[in-house]
């Protein structure tokens, strides 16, 4: 049996309180490294190929003057979409020359 993934850093709602059309609780998370975002996770409720996947993407982050691609995709579970995220957050970090040092 393959142990589930263990986030890294920090998952907090992006939209705290908000419903989606059906009044359920927002699946959508932001990553942070301290107060610094670097990424988001969300179940897809709108592309008609990926509903009820989880869409990652890493998202803007001050210091990046170079792209890694991809930076964004699904993943069946949420977790797996955070690897994806924190695995490219550090790929930028190392590409940058910033020490890896998850929270």
């Amino acid at each position: 049996m393959t142990k589930e993934y263990q986030p890294k850093y920090k998952w907090r709602p992006t939209w705290p309180g908000e419903t989606n059309c059906e009044g359920k609780p927002l699946q959508d998370f932001t990553g942070f490294d301290g107060e610094q975002s670097f990424g988001r996770i969300q179940v897809d409720e709108v592309t008609t190929s990926k509903l009820g996947m989880w869409k990652w993407n890493a998202t803007h982050v001050p210091w990046v003057r170079k792209r890694i691609i991809p930076h964004g995709g699904w993943e069946a579970t949420s977790r797996e979409a955070c690897r994806k995220v924190e695995e490219q957050y550090e790929k930028l970090m190392e590409l940058h020359g910033r020490p890896v040092n998850p929270r």
